[in-house]
């Protein structure tokens, strides 16, 4: 039996049986992240749109066809990418085996479990996110699903920041929060706020005072705006030493924990549907 794997985020790579594919063009592998990025299956014309847009007429027709069999023949069956009612898309056997599949998998593992399984299905989720989809790719259709997988490990990251905060594994937190205000330093301003609050805590009022500061160029160079008087206040009552997080403290034991794993949102789109073939 083919064993089809998919590779898509951080990296672009498609192994067939443990060897990468040969395409034969580059149009069929480009159909494949398509369809990838894209599993409800979309139309021939939405696809041609997608992907050629500079050539909606009979030779597009023709290099759809083209690529179709190309990109079913790379992936060893015809079945790998099937078409139903006008809409194309990859088999779920194909789809189980990406890692986009894997994330969102994890990630609605992680929705509907608490505790050490909740934390774990994060971990795996934030595991699975290895760098943007396709970070090559320059196509307005990359750049959408990518936006989207990115919020996916956003969100992961920060709730995994909160089950952190609560077990008092502070270093913890703050790791997990850096990490999602650098993959998306827009996702709100509270979240620059907690990280001030936990900064303060684990680094000391310093540290978290040049988050603020950085924060603050970052509105005003990017969105031409300034902070909340929230985060203005927060940043007040921090340099002039107060305790702001009442859950831990700087003093003689440290909240630190060595976690014992290697890794350093929501479901939406899509992918609901589909994880329900897990």
């Amino acid at each position: 039996m083919t064993v089809v794997k998919l590779r898509s985020l951080g990296q672009a790579e498609v192994l067939r049986d443990g060897q990468p594919v040969q395409w034969g063009a580059e149009s069929a592998r480009d159909l494949v992240f398509y369809l990838l990025a894209n599993p409800t299956g979309p139309s021939r014309d939405e696809i041609i749109d997608a992907l050629w847009q500079d050539e909606i007429n009979t030779r597009s027709t023709n290099r759809f066809r083209v690529a179709l069999h190309r990109a079913r023949a790379a992936l060893g069956d015809r079945d790998t990418i099937t078409e139903e009612f006008g809409g194309y898309r990859l088999s779920n056997a194909v789809l189980r085996c990406s890692d986009v599949f894997g994330l969102y998998n994890a990630i609605n593992e992680a929705e509907h479990l608490e505790g050490d399984g909740r934390f774990f299905a994060l971990n795996r989720a934030i595991e699975l996110y290895t760098g943007d989809f396709l970070p090559h790719v320059h196509a307005d259709w990359v750049r959408s699903a990518r936006e989207e997988y990115r919020t996916v490990y956003t969100r992961a990251r920060i709730e995994r920041s909160l089950l952190h905060c609560e077990q008092l594994h502070c270093d913890l937190a703050v790791r997990d929060l850096v990490a999602a205000l650098k993959a998306d330093p827009f996702i709100g301003e509270n979240y620059h706020q907690k990280l001030m609050t936990c900064l303060s805590v684990v680094e000391g009022k310093y540290a978290a005072t040049e988050h603020y500061r950085r924060f603050v160029k970052f509105l005003h160079d990017d969105l031409g705006d300034t902070p909340m008087q929230e985060t203005v206040h927060l940043a007040s009552h921090i340099k002039e030493g107060e305790r702001i997080c009442r859950r831990g403290a700087i003093d003689e034991s440290p909240l630190t924990h060595n976690c014992p794993l290697t890794s350093d949102g929501r479901c939406s789109g899509a992918y609901q549907e589909l994880l329900k073939l897990s």
